[in-house]
């Protein structure tokens, strides 16, 4: 009797230290960065506490717990990217104080936070076999899920469940009753969300509330419904050479789904709904080719076809999107340079060097500043002797024919040249050719005029004086008048004011000299005249002619006179 009565002791002392509130050990909230003042960060739960007794309380001065365990912050809080943590504290009539750590998570760092970020025990456990749920379920919540009953089949338990979808990232998905076991889905799922949720089943006695020694750790599964179109991914601007031969790769187009792989859900096919002249496209890989070897940059540079993705494998109930892919054309060199015109006639004095005699224009179709624009021109006949050269304008693109060496009228007074037109790359992709044209240079014999006015002509020689020295030299020569009346309109005016010009300055210079010479004349005409009467005065030579006194009055002064 007396060991019975010890035992019932021990037993009376176990009994009145066994746990009568129980609390979460841990809670995991996802908040923002920034916790306003009055904003609610979580709320907690205690199970088998007596709801008049508990007194909670909050170990972090920046929020308050109220009555119903909701946590309010008191004031501004910021959450770092490592988040915060603060415990709460649960204590009801029986004395003993149960604690739980909260974990405030900001929504930037779900991902760090989706799997195995909680301080569960789950050592001790036994396996059990995975539940399924379908996504997007649209029937009514809460959605029983399993009964937990069996776990225990004497029902001398109350059950309570924590983990993903419980009291951690994404909270709020299931539930459990604690009296039977029953647990339940409470909203809708997303699996490209979150794919599945761990969780575990916690025991405990009624009548004692100890916890059974074993967890039961519970994974549930979303299954997958076909709910998302797929998507384009990377860009849809393509390029290929003009000209290609039909069935060269133009580029490939790539596309994703984010139902679950290996599925029709995510087995796409992939057609063109315009375009399909031109260029066709793989179904399954993606991969664009050409259909043809017409394409030409010239007639259109840019093609434009619109292609379409649809999952379940082009199944008229799979989802699709559709988009524009543009595809570019490359130029290569497949049309030469062309003349503006069929055959030049030019004029050239003979002895004159570098000067520019003609500008040839070309044009091309080719795209503009590259190599397979850009003109060269060769002179492929008539330039045996060197007297020429030609170079392209890099501004205008085209042909500057110089005069290299003089040219001399008496070897020749007319040159035959062929100009070649080409590009500086190669032609590809097209039969043409390179063009080519006549130029007939006129060698023009230089003339009296501008060998100068006057200067004697000697054979093969000819003088170049500037006009105003050829009028002063010899302004009446006859073959000089000849010669000037004999140039064009434009240079017979000009040759006409030079020799004005000369004239009147030979007049100007010759006018003065003239009259002082004259005046000279006449001054010594009159001196010499007056010296001769002096010297008859002197001698008394009267020329047998007699002379009366100056003293003797005339007899008659009317007969004198």
């Amino acid at each position: 009797m007396g060991n019975i009565l010890l035992s019932s002791t021990y037993l009376m002392l176990i009994l009145s230290c066994v746990e009568s509130c129980f609390l979460l050990r841990s809670l995991y909230v996802i908040v923002p960065e920034i916790i306003p003042p009055g904003y609610q960060v979580a709320k907690v739960e205690t199970v088998g506490c007596d709801a008049k007794s508990v007194q909670l309380t909050v170990k972090d001065p920046s929020f308050t717990i109220k009555s119903d365990g909701a946590v309010v912050a008191l004031k501004s809080v910021s959450v770092g990217e490592g988040g915060r943590i603060f415990s709460v504290s649960a204590q009801d009539k029986s004395g003993r104080e149960r604690k739980m750590e909260v974990h405030l998570v900001r929504s930037t760092n779900l991902k760090r936070h989706r799997r195995g970020q909680g301080s569960l025990n789950r050592s001790r456990r036994r396996s059990y076999e995975d539940l399924n749920v379908v996504e997007n379920y649209e029937g009514s919540y809460p959605k029983l899920i399993i009964r937990l009953g069996s776990y225990s089949p004497d029902s001398r338990y109350w059950y309570f469940i924590e983990g993903e979808g419980v009291n951690m990232y994404p909270t709020g998905v299931f539930s459990i009753d604690r009296d039977t076991g029953d647990l339940f889905l409470l909203k809708a799922v997303d699996r490209e969300e979150f794919q599945e949720y761990d969780f575990v089943v916690r025991a405990f006695d009624k009548h004692t509330n100890v916890e059974r020694d074993e967890e039961l750790p519970l994974t549930v599964i979303v299954d997958d419904v076909n709910d998302n179109a797929p998507e384009f991914v990377g860009p849809l601007h393509f390029t290929v050479p003009e000209h290609c031969s039909a069935g060269t790769v133009v580029g490939v187009v790539s596309a994703t789904d984010r139902d679950q792989i290996y599925t029709d859900h995510v087995k796409i096919k992939y057609t063109l709904v315009s375009g399909s002249d031109m260029f066709t496209i793989h179904p399954e890989t993606g991969v664009i080719t050409t259909t043809t070897n017409t394409l030409d940059r010239e007639l259109k540079d840019n093609h434009v076809v619109t292609v379409k993705i649809q999952d379940m494998n082009g199944a008229p109930n799979g989802l699709f999107a559709t988009s524009t892919a543009t595809i570019a054309l490359s130029d290569i060199n497949d049309n030469p340079p062309t003349f503006m015109k069929s055959s030049y006639n030019v004029t050239a004095q003979e002895n004159e060097s570098e000067k520019l005699l003609l500008r040839i224009p070309v044009q091309d179709k080719d795209l503009i500043n590259t190599s397979n624009w850009m003109s060269k021109f060769v002179i492929t006949k008539g330039n045996e002797n060197g007297n020429f050269r030609i170079v392209t304008d890099p501004q205008t693109n085209e042909g500057l024919l110089y005069i290299s060496k003089p040219l001399d009228y008496e070897k020749t007074n007319d040159v035959q040249l062929q100009i070649t037109a080409q590009n500086v790359a190669s032609l590809n992709g097209s039969s043409a050719t390179w063009q080519s044209i006549p130029v007939n240079v006129n060698v023009e014999k230089v003339d009296a005029v501008r060998a100068g006015l006057g200067q004697k002509i000697s054979p093969g020689i000819l003088t170049r004086d500037p006009p105003t020295r050829r009028a002063l030299t010899s302004p009446h020569t006859p073959t000089t008048f000849s010669q000037l009346f004999s140039q064009s309109p434009g240079r017979e005016q000009q040759t006409a004011r030079s020799v004005s010009f000369g004239l009147l300055g030979i007049m100007t210079v010759l006018c003065p000299v003239v009259l002082l010479l004259l005046l000279f004349l006449v001054l010594v005409f009159f001196c010499l005249k007056k010296r001769e009467k002096l010297q008859l005065h002197d001698s008394g030579d009267t020329g047998g002619i007699p002379l009366k006194s100056n003293t003797e009055a005339p007899e008659d002064s009317m007969a004198w006179e």
